[in-house]
């Protein structure tokens, strides 16, 4: 049976934490810094929630004034950090003032800070915005003639997945006292796997995984030997963006034999809006959500990258499936009552 940790251990337990924010993690690296067995998870969540909580790992009550206490003193030392560290996160942020996390969120309310999310954006050229406007336009007039049209949607795309991690936008936040509509660069690396995904109203369809980077000819092949006998005889419209290998000569020629007249892309019966992620349910919902499952824990290996994706697929219900593919046509309605403009 282990013995009752010892107060470096819980130190060690929070500092581990709060660098990682995985529970795994911190027992992976417990041999770095100790000889005992490493707590369970269990453990480590109620020290590292009891922390949170109290601002400290002992078991003892504390007497005399909680450090949390929000003095005109705290206040400031709270506005100060945020203002010179507006990313810094909720867990951070209370060890560095000495506070409890309860006080250090009153305390950013009451100076009048709030949190905002920073989106990943493409620059518009001058005639994007009016094909924008248009395209969707054109999808709200047929969703509106044929309300069922939009549960009858593939909405496709391809990502990447870093072994080492990736900007996720949803687990970034910055702090500040109005939306400034902070962006963030796309980060590059080699080593990773190329996913592609559809979603539709009724569930996802994939994960498919390349071998490596996309091409005319890889990407028909998935089309071909994977897509096609999921969907066919489903009467269904399919939706790409303008990628390279989804403008491929071959590939337009299949989309118009299988999916004639009823195919979104570049050049295709229903010509999708160059530089549109926003547009895109793949880029504005599936890949952000896919990814703050994926990346909980780090993953060591490719192999447990390809699991974790698919793992993560799994947890998705056709109900929200059902629900995001819905929501695209209020966003449509924006871009289109806004004349093209993006939607963050």
């Amino acid at each position: 049976m282990r013995t009752r940790l010892t107060l470096e251990e819980k130190i060690q337990i929070v500092r581990l934490y709060m660098k990682n924010e995985s529970f795994a993690t911190v027992r992976r690296q417990w041999k770095k810094h100790f000889s005992t067995e490493p707590p369970s998870e269990l453990t480590i969540k109620r020290i590292v929630d009891k922390f949170e909580e109290t601002g400290s790992v002992n078991e003892r009550e504390r007497s005399g004034r909680p450090r949390s206490a929000l003095t005109d003193k705290k206040l400031e030392e709270v506005r100060n950090l945020l203002e010179e560290n507006p990313n810094i996160s909720t867990r951070t942020g209370p060890a560095l003032v000495e506070m409890t996390r309860s006080s250090y969120k009153r305390a950013v309310e009451e100076n009048g800070f709030r949190p905002f999310r920073p989106y990943q954006v493409v620059e518009l050229t001058e005639d994007d915005f009016d094909r924008r406007e248009e395209f969707c336009a054109i999808f709200l007039e047929m969703i509106e003639q044929n309300p069922a049209l939009i549960d009858k949607i593939i909405w496709s795309d391809e990502s990447k997945f870093m072994l080492n991690g990736v900007v996720n936008r949803h687990n970034c936040i910055y702090w500040a006292y109005s939306n400034q509509h902070e962006t963030i660069p796309v980060l590059n690396s080699q080593l990773g796997v190329m996913v592609w995904l559809a979603i539709t109203s009724s569930g996802l369809i994939g994960p498919y995984f390349f071998d490596q980077n996309v091409t005319g000819e890889s990407y028909l092949a998935m089309l071909k030997d994977f897509l096609w006998d999921k969907v066919k005889g489903r009467r269904m419209l399919f939706q790409q963006d303008g990628a390279p290998a989804h403008y491929a000569v071959d590939v337009r020629k299949w989309l118009d034999e299988k999916f004639s007249g009823r195919w979104i892309g570049r050049r295709g019966p229903i010509e999708w809006p160059a530089r549109s992620p926003d547009l895109s349910l793949p880029d504005f919902f599936l890949w952000g959500y896919l990814k703050d499952i994926v990346y909980r824990d780090r993953p060591a290996t490719i192999e447990e990258l390809r699991d974790r994706i698919t793992q993560a697929c799994a947890e998705i219900s056709i109900e929200m499936c059902q629900k995001a593919c819905r929501s695209v046509v209020q966003r449509f309605k924006a871009c289109r009552d806004t004349g093209g403009k993006q939607q963050l």
